[in-house]
């Protein structure tokens, strides 16, 4: 999976949980409102029915009549009172059922349910909702009122059961089709989801457009990665522009390219070199052989042959370890170990002595141990040694301290050209007045 794929599908996934979680939220709330309301409603009409019941049965006044006609104005129309068994009647919320004596109620005396003035209420049923264990403590006041959630007739309701204040055992139970109030919920429900959905897709394209974006100097990066491995030309170069972190990976990119340009050039030039010097002491070499081959030959003049020949073979073997050391690409495999640098030095410049017997080389070294490699310690006194020998003027000195573990070499020649002392420690560098001497760097 690419890391586009991944970034826009992260974005989408975060914003789908997030609106997952808010839609959860107010599709709670929403929900617990509508239930909040119809609670109330049962509530208030329970009240207002049980008030009415207890005025429709204060006790008779003098004229009959007179209590009849208080008790029609008072009580829900189509209810009729009566004190010895179950009532019916209606409102403008849903069913509603009094049982003046739940232990009457319960011995024979089928309880009688009233249709509420509702358009989602069914026809009047000759029962209603089953009494049930709990309903005898809240009659007898034993236990709080009570809401729950029934079916009756297929129709889902919430149902609201309470004491009868005017009765020892008197219930008011009213209820209300839910119909309506899932309907609502559905919808807000399917809504959310929708929202829901949407702004997870929505979120997923903008993701994948700003990925787009986001990701443009990465691929032209990788471009010119794969354009480098492909043509081996470290000249190229990415643009960059901003200041971001990508930005600042291009120019990274930039300069590791500039560096390996630069060691691959100066690798190219000691390749050069080397197959220059070789040709010239391989050359010499095998005239030197050649001469010692002849049985005729003085012996004066095999001596200066035969030190000639050794020469040769001693710069034959530095060029070799200049190209080694090329090789290895700077990497040391030599054990670190505790040497006496004084005891190197004075060994480097008897080699050096040995190679320019012309030259006069005067030394003082003070005692000074070091941990290090011995091998590679060497083959830097002898480039540094090296190096003065080649620019000594004919029967010249070269002066050599050693100071507080601090190496002094100095010789009487020209000196480094200004242009050059920037890259006296860079590898493999060769001045261009040096290009003809020999050595790699």
């Amino acid at each position: 999976m690419s890391l586009r794929t991944r970034l826009t599908l992260a974005g989408a996934g975060a914003v789908f949980v997030a609106l997952a979680i808010a839609s959860s939220v107010i599709y709670i709330e929403v929900r617990s409102k509508l239930h909040d309301q119809i609670d109330v409603s049962l509530f208030q009409s329970a009240q207002g029915i049980a008030t009415k019941w207890d005025v429709a049965n204060a006790p008779l006044p003098a004229n009959l009549e007179s209590r009849k006609a208080a008790a029609a104005g008072k009580f829900p129309a189509g209810a009729s009172p009566q004190a010895e068994g179950p009532i019916l009647g209606s409102d403008a919320s849903g069913y509603f059922q009094v049982i003046p004596s739940f232990s009457a109620a319960t011995k024979g005396a089928e309880p009688v349910a009233g249709q509420l003035k509702s358009p989602l209420a069914q026809s009047p049923p000759d029962g209603f909702v089953s009494l049930v264990g709990l309903d005898a403590s809240v009659a007898r006041g034993l236990a709080p009122p009570d809401f729950r959630d029934v079916r009756y007739r297929g129709v889902a309701m919430r149902l609201y059961t309470t004491h009868l204040p005017s009765s020892s055992d008197g219930l008011v139970r009213t209820a209300r089709p839910l119909t309506e109030a899932n309907a609502t919920i559905a919808r807000v429900r399917w809504l959310l989801l929708a929202l829901t959905l949407g702004g997870a897709l929505a979120a997923g394209l903008f993701g994948r457009l700003a990925a787009n974006a986001v990701l443009r100097p990465v691929r032209a990066l990788a471009g010119a990665v794969r354009e480098v491995s492909a043509t081996r030309d470290l000249g190229q170069r990415i643009p960059v522009s901003g200041r971001d972190e990508l930005a600042s990976l291009a120019a990274d990119f930039n300069a590791m390219l500039a560096a390996l340009e630069d060691s691959q050039q100066a690798q190219q030039q000691l390749i050069a070199d080397a197959s220059h010097e070789l040709r010239t002491p391989l050359t010499a070499h095998r005239a030197n052989v050649e001469l010692l081959a002849r049985p005729d030959l003085p012996v004066e003049q095999r001596q200066r042959v035969l030190g000639a020949a050794v020469r040769t073979m001693e710069k034959l073997s530095l060029l070799v370890g200049d190209l080694i050391q090329a090789a290895r690409d700077g990497r040391s495999v030599d054990a670190r170990e505790p040497l006496a640098l004084d005891e190197l030095v004075a060994a480097a410049v008897d080699r050096a002595q040995h190679r320019a017997p012309e030259l006069h080389f005067e030394t003082r070294l003070e005692p000074y141990r070091v941990v290090g490699a011995g091998s590679r310690l060497e083959r830097a006194l002898d480039n540094v040694l090296d190096n003065a020998i080649k620019w000594s003027p004919p029967g010249g000195t070269v002066d050599i301290r050693l100071t507080d573990g601090a190496l002094t070499v100095r010789d009487h020649g020209p000196g480094i050209a200004e242009a050059d002392l920037p890259h006296v420690f860079d590898r493999f560098y060769r001045a261009a007045a040096a290009r003809a001497l020999p050595g790699s760097g």
